[in-house]
């Protein structure tokens, strides 16, 4: 009974250790697919909220070989998720063909913007048992520049998983950045799109 107790512990203590702790990453997305026919205007694009479920201090869990949740996966430098899809989607913004329109820029009356653009983070979390998967689902808006009538929303989904070989950091980021980028190159053809033009025109 002492030696298969023992066996236990040992097993529970192999299975448990890689998954104790919070794990930092970086959270980086491939090259974005080129629009083909840009479009125009100047967009000004506010800071997304984080609307998550999940405690904002982190991006996802770990799990043991028993599939308790033993410790978390947070961003490199203690980096803020919502500065850092803005920036994202502003990048998604600026391949669509668009000028993203700085905070300051629209204060001082430098550049007159077609509509405003924001964010609401509904989901960006990793997790894993025996495999690690990623889900990502962002709430676009459209708004006139005076804030007052939307003229566009989207939702942005997109979610990737991986077989999970030894649990190391670059299987966490690499199905991160799958899932990150199929929801940008989204976000792309959204921005894109003549229904967007159409609407922030009106």
């Amino acid at each position: 009974m002492i030696v298969r107790i023992l066996i236990v512990a040992v097993m529970s203590f192999i299975a448990t250790g890689c998954a104790i702790g919070t794990t930092s990453l970086k959270v980086e997305h491939a090259p974005l697919e080129k629009a083909e026919k840009k479009k125009q205007g100047n967009i000004l694009l506010k800071e997304f909220v984080d609307k998550r479920k999940e405690s904002h201090e982190y991006i996802g869990n770990k799990r043991n070989g028993f599939g308790m949740v033993l410790g978390h996966i947070g961003l490199e430098n203690d980096a803020r998720l919502e500065p850092l899809l803005t920036r994202y989607f502003a990048e998604a913004l600026t391949e669509a063909g668009y000028n993203v329109v700085t905070q300051a820029d629209a204060q001082s009356g430098q550049v007159k913007f077609d509509a405003i653009v924001d964010g609401e983070i509904i989901e960006f979390w990793l997790d894993l048992y025996m495999k690690v998967w990623h889900n990502i689902e962002v709430r676009t808006t459209a708004i006139d520049p005076a804030g007052k009538a939307v003229l566009w929303e989207k939702t942005i989904k997109a979610d990737q998983s991986n077989v999970l070989w030894i649990g190391a950091t670059g299987e966490f980021e690499k199905v991160i950045s799958e899932s990150l980028t199929k929801a940008l190159n989204q976000a792309v053809l959204e921005y894109n799109s003549d229904g967007f033009q159409t609407a922030i025109r009106k």
